[in-house]
């Protein structure tokens, strides 16, 4: 398979996965950034974050789940979102298209 970048060739960084997240006293605050404006479109990204979620508390320990919805897909999400998500562990972001 070959990928190819829009940016034309891009020298590789030879960077490793992040690091695991270290687990604290009460479990991790985890969140979801949810790009889809609603839930009335086709595939429900946030119905998923729901199984996500249960899948994850069978795992591991969770504090805190929080999901922000970003008002539209092809833009980044708003200061204020990018606040509520400085406050967590993990940010899981996705859409179900």
């Amino acid at each position: 398979m070959q990928i190819v970048d829009p940016r034309g060739r891009v020298a590789g960084e030879g960077v490793g996965l992040a690091r695991r997240i270290a687990s604290g006293a009460g479990g991790l605050k985890l969140a979801f950034l949810v790009n889809e404006q609603s839930r009335n479109q086709g595939p429900d990204f946030y119905g998923y974050t729901l199984a996500i979620e249960a899948a994850l508390r069978g795992r591991i320990e969770l504090a805190e789940v929080l999901r922000v919805c970003k008002p539209m897909l092809s833009r980044p999400a708003e200061p204020g979102q990018l606040e509520e998500l400085r406050h967590v562990q993990g940010v899981i972001n996705g859409l179900a298209k």
